[in-house]
């Protein structure tokens, strides 16, 4: 036998072995023996390579290396032994489509590595050689589709969209494509909802499912489209459907393995959809539901947070403010391990701010939105955001007293507002209250000017969305105007304040507008009382002060006891019948006292020495003034004594708790501890002595002199600090009108 005949019979030995572990290869793929199937490979082509003109054979293995790679999860590996596969199969003569499948291959992998833009321009190349390729339909569909989700993932969702439309129209010709068909048709959806277009998003949507119907094994890919078209109904309104369609695809996704995430967007979402219909609690346990199968999935902690945010949110609603507060805690816990929160966390801090404002915290709701805006300021596209903090801020200032502070809030955030597209209610809202801080700071001039530029921009851009309160705002800006105007000594005639009453009785607010009903009220008092109208005057004072404890504001109602109180002292000075003038005075001094005594109780609220002098100026001072006045006015020395002694006497509330019997209110001394009573004075020499027994029961009301009975104020249990008033003056603390004596003078 010949050299040459030797070396024939070594070639086609190796040839045959080589043939072998290539066809050994592809029954162990196609059994799933990944690492088996990529050793017969790589063997084969180990010994290919001795065959001369086995360069396609040698492709082949390449390729389907790279196959198994891309199975074992080494996409770079992968990615390798397509390029050299390509290289080779370009030798080929005829290869054009094998040379497709490199460069398609090669796309895909590409993408799972997130070089996207990568992937595409293998995509594009392989769709150029498959056009070449006789009955390659199915192939250059693949290729559109994925450059289609390539181009989405980049963002261009128009070029996404026309690859999809592309694909599809490819699909329509190849049997048994109903899968890939509908998979174009929920990828279009996507780009459309991504568009802006949500009836075109949703159109695809319930084409795409009535296809996956059709396939079997579909449910995971019929549960997305019911999700996706459930989300889409919920950005149009249609809360309704979306609940509806949210519902179908949980039931779908409970039968579908590894599922649990898919479920907990199903509930999270319905619970948005049950929360725009008002039902906050079936919106709350939706969130629960979808926290603790989040709970479950590595990576959602975003998710789990955005549950907890949401709950806070339905808590708010249903008047639960520490339970919302607490869940937003929690959730701006779970934010801050969350790369790129920033405004999630931002949105946790707000919302606790105005939990903590609705508890009676004002400090502290000041300091959150205080940090809310400084993580608000490192947000793009936030300036709404960050003046809502501002306007907020404003809000908690003015309520602590702080009107040049809450001012300075209200005009940088008109200034961001100016800067949102959209925003000018808001913008009339903050004008308006910056005329409110402006009012208490006594620029009476500056306070109508921001009044009327809100009224203007209300009656100017009033969406319909914002109708409603944009009709309050508006009627609270006439009620502003009117307040103004009479203190400008411009206007005594109460028109301003009926038409903003007029507004407020509307059915549509009559039910969120009592406190405002009674403020025009209590105007309208005024203006009747300086038109000589007192019966008109009293009638409106005394619907004020019935509205405001409809509205659960019994402390407003008292407040107005001191210009009724006026108007009534007015009406007896124009009686002749002694006995019916002295009625009158007797009820006007009866509605001071019975201030004097609330305010007085109110002042332990005020934990700030500056709150309790402004508590002082406000209410106290002037009502102290016309007890004096009226007590006169009947000759009632034994009052008169019993005023004066309250006036004067810095002790009245600040008596220690312990040591040597004391009479209260008679000790002229600064503590901060204050008496401990449980019984009634009836009088000085009766006073009765404190003991250490004696603790826990009331503060002492007040200082006891001649016949009157001074009496047991029912304060707070804790001690209250101690009020040192301008010029050593303590308010009245404390007068027991007895119903005996209303009307036993001569």
């Amino acid at each position: 036998m010949t050299d040459d005949e030797n070396r024939d019979e070594s070639e086609d030995e190796l040839r045959r072995r080589a043939e072998e572990l290539f066809n050994t290869g592809i029954v162990a793929y196609e059994h799933g023996d990944w690492r088996g199937a990529l050793e017969r490979f790589e063997r084969a082509l180990a010994l290919f390579r001795g065959v001369p003109g086995s360069e396609y054979y040698q492709a082949a293995c390449l390729f389907n290396s790279g196959v198994v790679l891309g199975e074992l999860g080494d996409w770079r590996g992968a990615l390798e032994r397509y390029e050299r596969a390509l290289a080779l199969f370009r030798g080929v003569s005829g290869s054009e489509r094998d040379q497709a499948n490199c460069l398609f291959n090669s796309g895909v992998a590409l993408r799972m590595l997130g070089d996207w833009r990568g992937a595409l321009e293998r995509l594009e190349r392989a769709l150029a050689l498959y056009r070449g390729v006789s009955g390659s339909e199915r192939d250059q569909a693949n290729c559109l589709f994925n450059s289609g989700v390539a181009l989405g993932k980049l963002g261009d969702l128009r070029g996404a969209l026309e690859r999809y439309e592309r694909a599809l129209a490819l699909y329509r010709g190849v049997s048994g494509s109903e899968r890939d068909q509908a998979n174009c048709l929920f990828k279009s959806g996507v780009a459309l909802g991504g568009l802006g277009d949500l009836r075109g998003a949703l159109e695809r949507y319930e084409r795409a499912l009535a296809l996956y119907r059709g396939v079997s094994g579909s449910e995971r890919d019929q549960a997305g489209c019911l999700f996706n078209s459930g989300v889409a109904l919920g950005e149009l309104g249609d809360s309704r459907g979306a609940l509806e369609r949210l519902e179908r695809a949980l039931a779908l996704y409970r039968g579908v393995s590894g599922s649990e995430r898919d479920q907990a967007n199903c509930l999270f979402n319905s619970g948005v959809a049950l929360g725009k219909l008002g039902d906050l609690r079936g919106a709350l346990e939706r969130y629960e539901r979808a926290l603790a199968l989040y709970r479950g999935v590595s990576g959602s902690e975003r998710d789990q947070a955005n549950c907890l945010f949401s709950s806070g949110v339905a808590l708010g609603g249903l008047g639960d403010l520490r339970g919302a507060l607490e869940r937003y805690e929690r959730a701006l816990a779970l934010y801050r391990g969350v790369s790129g929160s920033e405004r999630d966390q931002a949105n946790c801090l707000f919302k606790s701010g105005v939990a903590l404002g609705g508890l009676g915290d004002l400090r502290g709701a000041l300091e959150r939105y205080e940090r809310a805006l400084v993580l608000y300021r490192g947000v793009s596209g936030s300036e709404r955001d960050q003046a809502s903090c501002l306007s907020n801020s404003g809000v908690a200032l003015g309520e602590l007293g702080d009107w040049r502070g809450a001012l300075e809030r209200f005009e940088r955030a008109l200034a961001l507002f100016r800067g949102v597209p959209g925003s000018e209610y808001y913008q009339a809202a903050c004008l308006f209250n910056s005329g409110n801080a402006l009012r208490e700071l006594g620029d009476w001039r500056g306070a109508l000017e921001r009044y009327e530029r809100a009224l203007t921009i209300l009656d100017q851009h009033t969406p319909e969305a914002d109708r409603i309160e944009a009709e309050r705002t508006g009627a609270r800006c006439v009620h502003g105007i009117g307040v103004c105007l009479v203190n400008l000594n411009e206007v005594v005639f109460p028109d301003h304040f009926t038409r903003a009453l007029k507004v407020f009785h509307r059915p549509e607010h009559i039910d969120h507008t009592k406190a405002d009903q009674a403020s025009c009220l209590t105007s309208i008092g005024g203006c009747r009382s300086a038109t000589v109208d007192l019966n008109g005057a009293v009638d409106a004072y005394q619907q004020a002060q019935d509205l405001h404890r409809e509205a659960g504001h019994p402390e407003k109602a008292m407040e107005i006891n001191v210009p009724l109180a006026r108007v009534l002292k007015r009406k007896a000075t124009a009686i002749d019948s002694i006995f019916e003038r002295c009625a009158l005075l007797e009820k006007s001094l009866n509605l001071t006292i019975e201030a004097a005594l609330y305010l007085d109780r109110s002042r332990f609220r005020l934990d700030r020495l500056d709150d309790r002098q402004r508590w002082f100026q406000t209410y106290a001072q002037s009502t102290m003034d016309l007890a004096l006045e009226v007590a006169a006015e009947l000759d009632r020395s034994h009052l008169i004594s019993d005023l004066i002694a309250t006036w004067r006497t810095v002790g009245t509330l600040d008596i220690p708790r312990t040591g040597s019997s004391r009479t209260a209110g008679r000790e002229n001394r600064t503590s901060d501890q204050p008496v401990i009573a449980t019984g009634h004075f009836t009088g000085a020499n009766n006073a009765k002595e404190m003991s250490e027994e004696d603790e826990g029961s009331s503060f002492v009301a007040g200082p006891a002199v001649g016949s009157q009975t001074a009496v047991i104020a029912h304060l707070p249990r804790r001690p209250g600090p101690g009020l040192l008033m301008p010029h050593h003056r303590t308010a009245l603390a404390g007068y027991d009108q007895a119903p005996a004596r209303t009307a036993a003078y001569r």
